[in-house]
């Protein structure tokens, strides 16, 4: 029976994927992967990181404007320089790997629960902290980085449907990344 790479199956910010008690699969599954992958990169546009305009001084009560402000510093600066970097990016990917979702603001105050009546549907605060996974890898290239990375882009990929075009690009531009860090991991 041939192996197919299901973890981007269905809408996973509805019903999301917990990554739970997955059977060994070998090389089957790593090249059921990379398909799943080549299929998602056929249905975009062609990569482009997305402009990431000034938001002036950001908060978790705002995810995106975070986020955004993360990734602005993130591309031109080392990690360590990036104010709020080493405090926000763990807590949000523990947010997002706990429940699978970001949500559009979190209170100020530790264990920063989401705001009362926040979504999670908006898709840039889930490109954004891909987007800063990459540059987090680059810059220590501790495996937690790479994880929430897969992760985030299965997600991102079961959002194809509703994806306007420059998220699309994007999204293929966090691919093509991804494909580059996975390269230096495994050759």
């Amino acid at each position: 029976m041939p192996v197919t790479y299901r973890y981007t199956e269905g809408d996973l910010l509805e019903t999301p994927q917990h990554y739970r008690y997955a059977a060994y699969e070998g090389q089957a599954f790593v090249a059921a992967w990379k398909a799943a992958r080549r299929q998602a990169c056929n249905a975009l546009p062609a990569p482009e990181a997305m402009p990431l305009p000034e938001t002036g001084q950001a908060d978790a009560q705002d995810t995106e404007a975070l986020l955004m402000q993360l990734c602005r510093g993130l591309r031109c600066m080392p990690l360590g320089e990036v104010p709020g970097a080493q405090y926000w990016l763990p807590r949000l990917v523990k947010k997002f790997e706990v429940s699978k979702r970001l949500y559009s603001g979190y209170t100020l105050e530790a264990p920063h629960a989401a705001l009362p009546g926040s979504g999670y549907r908006a898709l840039a605060p889930y490109l954004l902290l891909a987007e800063a996974m990459i540059h987090a890898w680059r810059a220590e290239k501790a495996a937690w980085y790479l994880s929430a990375l897969l992760k985030l882009n299965d997600t991102l990929i079961s959002q194809l449907p509703r994806m306007a075009a420059p998220y699309g690009a994007h999204l293929a531009w966090l691919l093509e990344s991804e494909q580059q860090l996975i390269a230096q991991v495994a050759p």
